[in-house]
């Protein structure tokens, strides 16, 4: 019987210790003042330093201190909310480290596109379709897409063309910008200036990219680079195209003088693979 006493008040002893020597460390760590923030950044696409401007820049607007402020001083969770209301942020978390400074710890969003509107607006779309707010010191180098607000329905339908473009080696250093001009009418801006690409709709992605690629290698060089100011791919195993007879500005939108777009009709692609196979193979 002696022995489970003894056992009891040992327990008891032992707990009380604990509770005492948790207390303690709370009551001490509370007293701690934070030296600094360790900013992490996961998964990053932006350069670094641009970022942590941004981040920067937004804590300075907070309206609580945070270096040199008492740990117990600071709410984590009301600085996780306040910097989530940010759509730049994909999620943000808030601790302390052991030496006593506050880790913010952001996961950007991962932006595809830039849109601009005919309104003045401006905003990024990351993969989920989700619009995040454009702003300077958040600047992300993604494609840029020129989007009137009657066609925004559309922007969804031109993102699975940039998204195709974006990963083609051959494509994408070909293109500068993009450009709805209806629902049917997704317009690709080169690089190389003085005509644009009418690519239609998101359908028949391969043959549309084999399309330009056969204007770009056969058509053009013989039919001569300026010889028209629109291509058109839009049409299954044609490519048409509007000779150059009325101005156009320089890598902005078309200005249709009531002519028709499909004035010219060049060689079908599929005869312009024909006679790339048969010079290739001799």
């Amino acid at each position: 019987m002696w022995k489970t006493i003894f056992k009891i008040v040992l327990c008891v002893v032992l707990l009380g210790y604990v509770a005492f020597a948790f207390a303690f460390v709370h009551e001490e760590n509370s007293k701690r003042i934070c030296p600094g923030i360790d900013l992490r950044i996961i998964g990053n696409t932006l350069p670094d330093s641009v970022l942590r401007q941004g981040v920067n820049s937004q804590l300075a607007k907070y309206g609580h201190k945070l270096k040199g402020e008492t740990i117990e001083n600071i709410n984590l969770k009301q600085l996780e909310d306040y910097l989530s209301t940010f759509s730049n942020f994909e999620s943000v978390e808030c601790s302390i480290n052991p030496d006593s400074r506050l880790r913010i710890t952001i996961t950007p969003i991962k932006a595809e596109v830039r849109v601009f509107t005919d309104k003045g607006r401006s905003f990024y779309i990351n993969r989920y379709g989700k619009r995040i707010k454009a702003d300077a010191e958040f600047f992300i180098d993604v494609p840029v897409l020129i989007a009137p607000e009657k066609y925004e329905g559309c922007i969804s339908s031109a993102l699975s063309v940039i998204r195709y473009a974006g990963a083609d080696p051959e494509l994408s250093p070909l293109i500068a910008a993009y450009k709805i001009d209806g629902p049917n009418d997704l317009i690709i801006i080169p690089r190389l200036q003085g005509h644009v690409i009418n690519f239609g709709d998101s359908t028949r992605l391969d043959e549309k990219k084999a399309a330009i690629m056969a204007a770009y290698r056969n058509v053009l060089p013989a039919k001569g680079w300026n010889t028209y100011d629109t291509i058109s791919v839009k049409f299954k195993s044609q490519i048409v195209a509007s000779r150059r007879n009325k101005a156009i500005s320089r890598h902005g939108a078309l200005e249709d003088d009531g002519e028709d777009l499909e004035e010219a009709t060049l060689p079908d692609v599929a005869n312009i693979n024909t006679q790339n196979s048969a010079e290739d193979n001799g």
